[in-house]
């Protein structure tokens, strides 16, 4: 199954689109967004799965059910502080009051352990032109996720 990871520099923005049931990217160089808007388009269906990371806690947290596709046009500036673009709505199975620490996630998850990346950048794809690339997961890492940071039913 493909697992999406969006990284978030504060842990407010991730209450913000858990609040709202969205989430979206920063706004980067033309290319890169582009590259973004065309990886977006190619990979993300509703239904796909998600998680966030919370950069200041190097942390795994919220898991969600993609709700709708990226919008390729739209640009958020009521929800985040700053604007953000190609938002999608999401249905959060969690908030960050849970978090899954790297270390442990790295001990837990065959997805990072196979992966053999020191970062989680590169391991879940969650920076620059590789946003919106999913992963494959096993089921049994989508449960283990659900398992340590679940908290609602979905």
């Amino acid at each position: 199954m493909k697992l999406f990871c969006f990284a978030s520099r504060t842990e407010t923005n991730i209450w913000l689109g858990v609040k709202a049931k969205k989430w979206a990217v920063s706004t980067v160089s033309f290319s890169a967004m582009a590259a973004r808007i065309s990886k977006a388009e190619r990979y993300v269906e509703i239904g796909d799965r998600g998680v966030l990371y919370c950069n200041p806690t190097h942390s795994l947290t919220t898991p969600f059910i993609v709700r709708s596709k990226p919008d390729p046009t739209a640009v958020v500036s009521d929800i985040w502080p700053e604007p953000w673009r190609l938002p999608f709505d999401i249905e959060p199975l969690g908030d960050p009051s849970k978090q899954l620490h790297m270390s442990e996630a790295y001990k837990q998850l065959s997805l990072l352990r196979a992966a053999m990346q020191p970062s989680i950048s590169a391991a879940m794809n969650i920076t620059g032109t590789t946003v919106f690339v999913p992963k494959d997961i096993q089921e049994s890492d989508w449960d283990i996720l659900l398992e340590h940071l679940q908290t609602q039913k979905g």
